[in-house]
């Protein structure tokens, strides 16, 4: 059981490192926008997702190791801490996203699915699906009419809803046992 200055340090942790894993993930999605023009980026902003994973544990271990020292981390602990980073990274992210959608964009991703969509591969596999073409309308007509906020918020639930997915799995790696 944690007592209420522990509670503090723990949150105070996580939101740093929720800043730093932030980082990370705003690297990714600068990476995820910048493959439209350099298709090599497309895999460093893979490659940097699943570091953020990595990162995660990583960091986890080391408020384990230095700050609760012999006092353990249970698996609640530990997955409180990845709940609490995730939350602060996906907070983060989306600031950036918002930023960037409604000071930078000017319409360049939706350009972007725009001439993804017709090409003829692309093309020739919507056909393939019972409504094809009006498949394509309606995703492009959705992109269309996406706000700075829409674009962020969806970000941001995206974000929260993987880190809570695999936030169980990370703790349980995370975890250490009181040392007596």
């Amino acid at each position: 059981m944690m007592n209420p200055i522990e509670y503090k340090q723990l949150k105070a942790f996580a939101a740093m490192d929720g800043g730093l894993l932030g980082l990370i993930w705003i690297a990714a999605m600068a990476c995820t926008l910048g493959q439209f023009k350099y298709e090599s980026l497309s895999m460093v902003s893979m490659l940097l997702m699943i570091g953020s994973f990595i990162f995660m544990i990583k960091r986890e271990k080391r408020f384990a190791r230095e700050i609760r020292e012999d006092n353990g981390f249970t698996f609640g602990q530990a997955w409180l801490y990845t709940i609490l980073m995730v939350i602060f990274a996906s907070l983060l992210t989306a600031v950036a996203a918002y930023a960037y959608f409604a000071f930078l964009d000017h319409g360049f991703v939706s350009e972007e699915y725009t001439k993804f969509l017709e090409q003829p591969e692309m093309k020739k596999i919507l056909t393939e699906l019972d409504e094809g073409s009006k498949l394509s309308d309606m995703i492009l007509q959705q992109i269309a009419i996406m706000r700075p906020i829409d674009w962020a918020m969806n970000m941001l639930t995206t974000n929260i809803f993987v880190g809570m997915i695999f936030s169980p799995l990370i703790a349980f790696v995370s975890r250490k046992k009181r040392t007596l």
